[in-house]
């Protein structure tokens, strides 16, 4: 599309061009020049090149046009989900057993010609991915619905490290239940991790832990159950011939430190407030639903960040109590991101610090070496 929603007539519908017939449909990564990389099961008929039969994962360029140049890649099934890296290479999932030949647990890694990184490997061997997180350490977050070999619980969220292996260090267990659908599992679709030491995600589920949480769920870093937030029903299911169902798919972050959710549900319940009108997108507050927020303040350290939102400079003002060692204070991203860092030599100081440098936003200010703990406050950044 283009900017008025029109149709963009530079690039073709791919039903239009020659080589390549669409099949069933999966995912899609668009690279910074327009191509595209498409995932699902499709049809290729370049018998010049040697691409014919099924195909999972499918090049085009930015016109539209099958990537004449790309070495196109095969599973005996179907790639549902891409999740691009910062490295160029991709973590993709779906149904299937092998990929290229090779067999493939049900997330893999490739690179980005698509050949299989076979540093990376995991023995999920039935279920899928439908969200993943890279953490700055290498390790991987992945949502979905997931059985391993040797494990017989059915899993939902995991924490994968850079080889590919379980990580025993995180709660990959932590129980998904759902209610409003019969013979149909609880799925978690997004995670995102907050950067303030919360995890949010988000799916199709009635119940967390044993407690009620339609769709929306917090943890900790170490994928502990966070029962104090969240602290109401969540979004509410409907009914539509027959069929009752109520999943919140995603949330998107709002400019004003906000976030729209979206997804199937009806009806809302944030703990304060059960809007029964709210329908398949709402915008939250933030992630202290029904709880007033206040300034963050710990015994002997405080942190007061003005103004508060900001759209050019912030001044942080700190107190860390007793002469700090090894004291600093770092701004990070709604994706847990480290966007800045400073060291603090002294007990108490000011730092000023140039937003427009990042997109506007909500990013968490850590104040960390204080003997009580890491103190963090809320930033918003308007543009």
């Amino acid at each position: 599309m283009d900017g008025a929603g029109e149709l963009d007539p530079s690039f073709i519908l791919m039903t239009n061009g020659p080589y390549f017939s669409p099949g069933q449909g999966g995912d899609y990564h668009v690279y910074p020049d327009g191509r595209v990389l498409m995932t699902g099961v499709h049809v290729l008929s370049d018998s010049i090149r040697g691409f014919e039969g099924f195909y999972s994962l499918v090049w085009f360029s930015n016109t539209g046009y099958l990537d004449t140049t790309a070495t196109h890649r095969k599973c005996d099934g179907s790639i549902d989900f891409i999740h691009p890296l910062p490295d160029g290479k991709f973590l993709l999932s779906g149904i299937f057993t092998t990929y290229e030949g090779q067999p493939a647990g049900r997330i893999f890694r490739v690179h980005p010609d698509g050949a299989l990184d076979t540093s990376f490997s995991t023995n999920i061997y039935w279920g899928q991915a439908y969200g993943c997180h890279l953490l700055d350490d290498g390790r991987i977050l992945a949502a979905g619905r997931f059985q391993m070999t040797g494990d017989p619980d059915t899993l939902h969220l995991i924490r994968l490290m850079p080889n590919g292996t379980l990580d025993p260090t995180f709660n990959n267990h932590l129980s998904f239940e759902i209610d409003t659908l019969d013979g149909v599992s609880a799925t978690v679709t997004a995670v995102h991790p907050l950067g303030d030491g919360r995890i949010a995600l988000l799916g199709g589920f009635d119940r967390v832990g044993g407690l009620v949480r339609r769709g929306f769920v917090l943890t900790d870093t170490t994928g502990q159950l966070l029962s104090t937030a969240l602290g109401g029903n969540g979004g509410g299911p409907y009914t539509y011939m027959n069929f009752t169902y109520g999943s919140i798919r995603d949330m998107v972050p709002a400019p004003d430190g906000g976030y729209y959710i979206h997804g199937s549900f009806v009806g809302y319940d944030d703990g304060t407030v059960n809007d029964s009108t709210q329908r398949f997108v709402s915008r939250l507050y933030g992630l202290n639903v029904g709880v007033r927020e206040v300034p963050v303040k710990e015994p002997g350290a405080s942190l007061l960040i003005h103004p508060n939102p900001a759209s050019t400079w912030v001044v942080v003002r700190y107190d860390l109590g007793p002469q700090p060692a090894n004291a600093s204070i770092s701004i990070r991203d709604l994706m847990g991101r480290e966007v800045h860092r400073a060291a603090i030599s002294a007990a108490t100081g000011q730092l000023l610090w140039d937003t427009r440098q990042v997109p506007a936003g909500s990013y968490a200010v850590v104040l960390l070496g204080a003997a009580s703990g890491p103190v963090t406050q809320q930033l918003i950044v308007q543009p």
